[in-house]
C-alpha cells in the first residue's frame, strides 16, 4: 500500500503489540486518518502522543470527518489554520 486509494478499502494487519503497531505506523508516510479501538484510555493517549496523522479517533469511526469546525487539509496542516 504505497498509494492512497479513495474507495472502499480496509486493511487489516496483524502485529503481537502496540510498541509493534505504533512502530509499524511510524516507519510510513503519515496516515491521513488513524483509528485507534481499546478498553483502556492510557492506551489510545498513548497511540496517539507517539504518533501524527491527519485525524485521529479513539473507539470510534466518523466522529473526526463529521465535525465541520475542525479543520482539514491532511497532515501538519493544524498549525498553519490557527
Amino acid at each position: 500500500m504505497e498509494e492512497e486509494i479513495f474507495g472502499p478499502v480496509l486493511p487489516i494487519l496483524t502485529v503481537k503489540s502496540v510498541d509493534e503497531a505504533i512502530e509499524f505506523i511510524n516507519r510510513r508516510e503519515k496516515p491521513l486518518a488513524l483509528y485507534v479501538f481499546s478498553n483502556d484510555k492510557k492506551l489510545i493517549k498513548r497511540v496517539i502522543s507517539e504518533t501524527s496523522s491527519g485525524g485521529v479517533t479513539g473507539n470510534d469511526v466518523i466522529m473526526h470527518s463529521v465535525l465541520s469546525t475542525l479543520p482539514f487539509g491532511g497532515v501538519g496542516k493544524l498549525l498553519e489554520l490557527l
